[in-house]
């Protein structure tokens, strides 16, 4: 068929007056068309052309094979055919007018008809349609007043104009498992269901249902990966379709309002999950190419055309494309496929039954093949001309003639030939602004049905133009110094659903319809009339009402049409009110109230605001299971409830009505992500096995319990302990990596209050260093709190005093409950209990580890033998290692042994607990990845193993001045005798006995008698691998190499040598650890014997003046004393002691300490626990030593320790008081003073020159370089230094020494390496400027908690007067940190000293929009007292006033509201405030405190009358509470 050309002549009259007339048809109700005797138009229009006959035409191409659908039967083998509609017993001219058609075969018969029309019409005239129309028109013109109206009415499209047939261009709004929605024009919605998308996918269902794979449940959308592997399986729509892409659609159903499953579908679409997809239920779309494409030829398919096909196979070079055309069939190259601009098509390897849109580029000369391509000028290229009048399809780009212009919209004419319409929804600015004989782009989006000739409605808005999903320019400013940016955002994103706007402004009325108003530049929100009011309204008036052009009003955003470009919002005020108006809103966790819509088997519905519903399933009801819950729930009630799970994806919320969970204050586990170790959280049993509990979190989290972590009690099942649907709490204690399931606790969970809270031992591991606060002291413990974990620790009292070189007693008195204890390390974690063991950090190796490298440097300067040259030498290979070489090594695991070392050349040795150190009280296990220093103690050839060893013993020679070791390395049982003291490491704890370490080679056994001195039941709890141990060898096989050791005490005392009382002597010395005190004296036990001795509490002390009861009290049980035996009772078998420093004198206590005496005063004692004479001699060691002159000086110095102690005269300590009583010195007998010289000398040349140190201030360099050399960790030493070289005006040098001590102070030691920067940060606000202040500033701030530098620097140049700076400071540390309370009150107080409360005022509501909800009460609270200190008392008065007021439960306010009101002196203020306070419902204890600080207050400021009436009132008030609790 030739194309039509504008301009051509028309045919003669007799041609279009002599051709067939149709009969009129038109369509009922139910869809079907009945023919009607059609009249003579009165304008003769396209449809005045030729009238074909249209049965005859059908039944001419049935004969031929034709299938009604514009495809051959003969050629087309890919779709079977179907039985014609068409009877054969049908006449021509039924009685009545009525057909057997169906409207699709009624158009396609009729489209037919036309094409044969033209070709007859066309091959006889050589005027265009065109011409033939405007001359048509040109000739009845006085007769077209009724087309004229026609056309200058706006189309509109609605549900009830649409019909099956009509072709229209959508939007994809949601893509779901078995369908797509479309957002239609006009605000309007519809559906496509998969086997309406093309003919590939159709089949492949078909075959899915002939192979039994057809049950698809809506719920479970994989089972279509179940189908037999033998088929394809039909592709996911997420896989061939996005949202917000474009399609070009037919509708084939119209079906009822409220549809949910069309009843003539063969897919179950399942039920709608949002108001949305319920919507488009009503109108049902097809995308298949062959109906979308109905009436376009071979002969149309020129070059620029677009329109939609779809992938019916992949070849090597491209994609076949099917059009829906007869006799034609499409190319897609890979690279134009690949060449797409536009982001809302298929990703570029397109599935096969992919719908797309193409454009012509080539039509073949055999009119079989058409190459097309999917480049950009799919959106752009525009329809110039027509070839045909069912060529023009919605989609379609024109350019287009404006014919007429009003409010209503536009009238337009399209290439000449057709007339259209805009709305006024659907024009563009520039739109707006044409006149008539303008020529504008725009592009149709639906064809009016019924219409004859076709007539269709357009649009020019520009999202529609570049088929692109409608985006806002909005601005974008991220804060107040920055410049405001522009951010292209979706409509969904600038606007989301449930946002409010305040003010928006009705831009047009629509009587019938709703509003249109105005909510940004170029956005328009419809407000339906329906939603206008929660009352009716009938119409609305553009000039009247409430509603009228103009007036502002308040919405809310309910939803989106993306097609329009046009936000869905609501006026009423019941949707303003509501919480939540979707299920996205809500957050799992939050409690809601609803009401009980309905109560069934399956569950309680419950609606908890307007549209949003959920439901509680029965296991949720109660705590306990409900047999009659009727009884309780009843239908209208309210329900208090907890969200437990928010399902978007199925518009379902689940809530939780256990009260357990409802009153629960715990954390709770919404998402795997929020899941920690040591987590205490309430769950619900979801599961029982037979040795699992599967329990539910909430939002569908699970967890594991094992049987051991869910009960102690023997049981062969959980289910007869534990129900489903029982709520448990829980303790976190592990999480799966493979899985990241939560394995949890309630046996853990159910502790103590105490523990749970302040033991949190996750973050706790053996060896690492922590420090803790002294929270009390006990006979042979102190009690710590792990800082800041809070977690509960013990640590030995002698221990503690061991490593401060004092006694016990020493300790006790200058050790106060809230000292800070550093240096510890995590000896044993009880997670049980809740506790940890911790020591005292040993630094004898780290010490000896210097000496050691000294000691090397020193050799390294002379000459080397050969054994240096291969202790230096790495060993290359196995053969090169020899016992006794020194190594580094690299810790890289742990075993239950000790630990695996790797050496430089890959070789792996063992380091076992025995070898790690010396000393077995301070032995913990290098972290991994730690480098060590080993020794090589044994080398096994046979299974090359190597066992290395740490020890300082093993690392150092004796001659580099090392003691004897505490525990001695145990080569073998050979060395072993029978009593030996020994010391090891549990290895096993078997049934009857428990087996100890005592070297890597050789282990000891215990038998179950040999434990303990009594009978304990469950003496396996009390022991632990790699606990260490003590105790005495009973016996020794050296052919077996089999030890014996006992751990009973009264073993120990049978093996020592048995005293007795003929053993002493008056006069004797002897010592002894204090067992028990009464009234008249303290009870003494003698070392190593059974023997008991009295000292009277006469025998105590030799100042007469001193109250025996008051000495008696200072000494405490457990104190290791030396005493002199004063009297013997043989008859009763007693001895009596005194401690009376009289009885002792220096030079015997020299004599007993001469040999232990050495120069280097930095060698530690190695004293171990059963070494009471080393421990009584430190007592001792500081007496009165003879200068060169003769006189006699008090050589008493303090221990040696970093931190000096204080040291307070008791009467166990007699070198205390010499000096002040002089007489018992010169009351000395000659024989003491003629003491041998020499041996006074050799004290005297021992006696350290250096003691002294600690007792006076450092005098130069040297004397802190000796301290500093002592505890290089002490910040307060450096500080001091600093200050020193600040004195001496060496600023530079200070500099240098707060360096110094950055890289001396150990990086564990925050707390001491804080101190220091704040030191610098200080000297350089003093004396530096601001450029070396702002370099100390940013490393302080990179190398400590950035915050605390931040607000500490603003408070020292507020200090330093330097305001300005301080401000800035201020703000620049509010602006990073503003959810921290603290800077803000800072910055507050700062403003309060300036005098300048105004701005510190302002600050309360800034800092009230930064910080989270739970400090603003603490925040405001610290501002009020700021005001009562530094500003106006009266204001803080009222913020005071207005915080009791809602939250009068809050007692700690109200104490500080008193002692705020206390400053102020105001007595009578506090009696009102004391009022209200008492005169709440208080328990006795919480009004005893009012009472008692009432009373003081009344003391101190009031008079005693005022005090007798708060007694008075108190008795008043015990009676009444006592009264009524009866």
């Amino acid at each position: 068929m030739p194309s039509v050309t504008l301009g051509k002549k028309r045919p003669p009259e007799s041609i279009i007056d002599g051709g067939p007339k149709p009969k009129k048809i038109k369509f009922t109700d139910d869809g079907k068309a009945v023919s009607v005797d059609a009249p003579e138009p009165t304008t003769p229009l396209v449809s005045s052309r030729v009238k074909p006959d249209y049965k005859g035409v059908l039944k001419k191409k049935q004969k031929e094979g034709y299938d009604g659908k514009g495809k051959d039967r003969a050629t087309d083998s890919s779709n079977p055919a179907r039985a014609s509609l068409l009877l054969q017993e049908d006449i021509d001219f039924p009685r009545g007018g009525g057909t057997s058609l169906t409207p699709l075969e009624y158009k396609e018969t009729r489209a037919e008809g036309i094409h044969e029309a033209e070709s007859q019409l066309f091959k006889e005239t050589s005027l265009s349609p065109r011409k033939l129309l405007r001359n048509e028109r040109q000739k009845n013109r006085p007769a077209s007043d009724s087309r004229q109206s026609l056309s200058s009415r706006i189309e509109y499209l609605s549900y009830m104009k649409m019909s099956p047939g009509m072709r229209v261009i959508a939007q994809i709004a949601a893509i779901g498992p078995f369908s797509i929605v479309l957002s239609l024009p006009h605000k309007l919605f519809g559906y496509v269901p998969i086997d309406k998308i093309s003919n590939h996918i159709s089949n492949l269902l078909k075959e899915s249902n002939d192979h039994g794979n057809s049950s698809l449940d809506e719920d479970d959308t994989s089972e279509r990966d179940d189908l037999s592997s033998t088929h394809e399986s039909p592709p996911e729509l997420e896989e061939i379709f996005s949202v917000g892409q474009y399609v070009r659609a037919i509708v084939s159903a119209i079906h009822p309002q409220g549809t949910i499953q069309p009843s003539d579908s063969a897919i179950p679409l399942g039920r709608p999950k949002s108001e949305v997809e319920k919507e488009s239920r009503r109108v049902e779309l097809s995308l298949l190419p062959h109906e979308v494409n109905a009436g376009i030829s071979v002969k149309d398919l020129a070059k620029g055309m677009v329109l939609p096909a779809y992938v019916s196979s992949v070849e090597d070079h491209g994609y076949t494309i099917d059009f829906g055309i007869s006799g034609v069939t499409g190319f897609l190259a890979f690279k134009d496929a690949e060449n797409v601009q536009h982001q809302q098509e298929s990703p570029s390897r397109r599935k096969i039954g992919s719908v797309i849109n193409v454009r012509v580029k080539k039509m073949e000369d055999t009119g079989r093949l058409c190459t097309v391509s999917m480049d950009i000028k799919v959106v752009t290229t525009e329809l110039a001309h027509l070839t045909s009048t069912s060529a023009v399809h919605p989609g379609t780009l024109v350019k287009v003639l404006v014919t007429g212009s009003s409010s209503a919209g536009v009238n337009v004419q399209i290439l000449g030939a057709f007339e259209g319409t805009i709305h006024p929804l659907h024009l563009s600015r520039d739109a707006m602004m044409a006149k008539p004989g303008d020529k504008i782009r725009a592009r149709i989006i639906w064809e009016v049905p019924g219409s004859d000739p076709k007539r269709f409605a357009l649009s020019t808005l520009p999202h529609i133009l570049n088929l692109q999903p409608r985006r806002l320019v909005t601005s974008n400013i991220q804060d107040d110094d920055s410049d405001a940016g522009l951010e292209e955002r979706s409509i969904e994103n600038a606007y989301p659903i449930s946002t409010f706007l305040d003010n928006v402004k009705v831009m047009s009325v629509d009587s019938d319809r709703g509003l249109y108003v105005g909510v940004a530049d170029g956005l328009l929100g419809s407000v339906h009339i329906s939603d206008v009011s929660d009352e009716h309204v009938p119409s609305l008036s553009a000039s009247s009402g409430p509603y009228k052009s103009g007036t502002v009003h308040r919405a809310r955003v309910i939803g989106f049409y993306p097609f329009d470009g046009v936000l869905k919002c609501s006026m009423k005020e019941s949707i303003l009110q509501q919480k939540w108006l979707r299920v996205e809103e809500v957050q799992v966790g939050e409690t809601v109230k609803g009401t009980i819509n309905s109560l069934t088997d399956r569950g309680l519905f419950v609606s908890i605001s307007g549209s949003v519903h959920a439901v509680i399933w029965p296991n949720h009801y109660a705590d306990i299971h409900l047999k009659h819950p009727e009884r309780k729930f009843k239908i209208g009630n309210s329900i208090k409830c907890r969200v437990l799970v928010v399902e978007p994806a199925k518009n379902r919320i689940c809530l939780t009505a256990k009260r357990t969970l409802l009153e629960s204050t715990l954390p709770i586990i919404s998402s795997v992500d929020n899941v920690q170790r040591g987590m205490i959280t309430h769950a619900v049993i979801f599961k029982i096995s037979e040795r699992i509990l599967t329990v539910e979190f909430y939002n569908n989290v699970k967890g594991i319990i094992p049987l051991k972590e869910a009960t102690e009690t023997f049981t062969q099942t959980l289910d007869q302990q534990f129900h489903v649907g029982q709520a448990v709490k829980v303790q976190i204690i592990d999480i799966k990596s493979e899985t990241s399931l939560p394995v949890a606790s309630i046996l853990k969970a159910t502790r103590s209050e105490e523990v749970q809270l302040g033991a949190d031992m996750s973050n706790i591991d053996p060896s690492q260093p922590v420090c803790g606060i002294v929270h009390d002291i006990h006979q042979d413990n102190v009690v710590l709190k792990l800082t800041p974990t809070n977690v509960t620790a013990l640590l030995s009292i002698r221990s503690l005093a061991r490593s401060r070189q004092i006694t016990v007693e020493q300790l006790r008195i200058t050790l106060d409950v809230g000292d800070k204890i550093d240096n510890l390390t995590v000896a044993v974690k009880n997670e049980e209990k809740g506790i940890v063991i911790v020591n005292i950090k040993s630094k004898s190796n780290k010490e000896r580890d210097k000496k050691g490298i000294k000691g090397l440097d020193k050799t390294a300067k002379g000459p080397e033998n050969e054994e240096q040259k291969s202790q230096r030498r790495q060993p290359g290979s196995f053969e090169d290692l020899k016992i006794g070489q020194i190594l580094w090594g690299t810790v890289s695991k742990h075993t239950s042994r000790g630990a695996i070392v790797k050496m430089p050349t890959r070789l792996f040795a063992k380091l076992h607990m025995t070898e790690i150190s010396d000393d077995y009280s301070s032995v913990i296990l290098p972290p991994i990845g730690d480098s060590v220093k080993v020794a090589i103690i044994a080398i096994d050839t046979a299974n090359k193993s190597i066992q290395v060893s740490t020890r300082a013993s093993q690392l150092y020679s004796q001659s580099e001045g090392q003691t004897s070791a505490p525990d001695p390395r145990i080569s073998d049982a050979e060395t072993l005798k029978i009593g030996q003291s020994v010391r090891g490491f549990v290895t096993n704890v078997a049934e009857q006995d428990l087996f100890i370490a005592l070297s890597p080679t050789l282990d000891a056994r215990v038998q179950r008698r040999e434990l303990f001195d009594e009978y304990v039941k469950d003496w396996r709890s009390r022991f632990s691998v790699n606990q260490l141990v003590q105790g005495r060898i009973l016996s020794v096989d050296r052919d077996k190499g089999q030890v014996e050791v006992t751990l009973r005490s009264r073993d120990a005392q049978r093996i020592l040598e048995s005293k007795k009382l003929s053993d002493y002597t008056v006069g004797q010395r002897v010592d002894g650890v204090i067992k028990r005190i009464e009234e008249y004296g303290a009870f003494i036990q003698i070392k190593d014997t059974r023997i008991t001795s009295l000292c009277h509490k006469s025998e105590l002390t030799d100042d007469a003046n001193a109250a025996p009861d008051e000495v008696l009290a200072s000494l405490q049980v457990g104190d290791f004393v030396r005493a002199l035996i004063v009297s013997i009772d043989q008859e009763n078998g007693r001895i009596s002691l005194s401690l009376k420093p009289s009885h002792f004198f220096q030079d015997d206590l020299m004599e007993e300490e001469e040999d232990r005496m050495v120069v280097d005063h930095n060698v530690e004692s190695s004293a171990t626990d059963d070494d009471v004479d080393s421990e009584n001699e430190d007592i001792v060691l500081d007496g009165i030593s003879e200068t060169e002159n003769g006189e006699q000086v008090d050589t008493a110095s303090k221990p040696s320790g970093s931190v000096p102690t204080l040291v307070v005269p008791t009467p166990l300590r007699w070198d205390a008081g010499q000096d002040d009583n002089a007489d018992s010195v010169e009351g000395m007998s000659s024989d003491e003073e003629e003491f041998p010289k020499k041996k006074k000398r050799k004290h005297m040349i021992q006696q350290d020159l250096t003691v002294d140190l600690h007792t006076r201030t450092p005098q130069s360099t040297n004397d802190f370089e000796r301290l500093l050399l002592s505890s290089p960790n002490s910040s307060y030493l450096w500080l001091q230094f600093m200050a020193f070289q600040l004195q001496l005006s060496e600023i530079e040098k200070a500099r240098e020494i707060g360096r110094r001590a950055l890289r001396a102070v150990n990086f564990r030691e925050e707390q001491e390496r804080l101190n220091v920067w704040i030191g610098l940060l200080n000297l350089e606000v003093t004396y530096g400027t601001d450029t070396t202040l702002d370099a100390v500033f940013k490393d302080a701030a990179r190398a400590n908690d950035s915050k605390t530098i931040h607000w500490r620097l603003a408070v020292m140049l507020d200090d330093s007067q330097r305001h300005e700076r301080a401000e800035e400071q201020f703000k620049k540390t509010c602006k990073k940190f503003g959810t921290s309370s603290k800077v803000w009150t800072l910055f507050a107080e700062h403003y309060f000293k300036r005098s300048m409360p105004d701005e510190a005022r302002q600050l309360l509501q800034r800092s009230l929009l930064s910080l989270e909800k739970r400090k603003h009460l603490k925040t405001i609270s610290k501002f009020a007292q700021s005001e009562y200190r530094m500003g106006e008392p009266e204001r803080g008065r009222t913020i005071f006033e207005g915080i009791i007021d809602t939250h009068p439960k809050r007692l700690d306010l109200w104490n500080i509201y008193i002692d705020m009101e206390a400053g102020q002196n105001d007595i009578q203020r506090i009696r009102n405030i004391c009022d209200r306070a008492l005169g709440m419902k208080l328990s006795k204890k919480k009004a005893k405190f009012f009472f008692k600080k009432w009373l003081e207050l009344e003391k101190k400021l009031g008079d005693a009358t005022s005090a007798d009436k708060v007694i008075k009132r108190a008795i008043e008030w015990t009676q009444n509470s006592g009264s009524s609790a009866t």
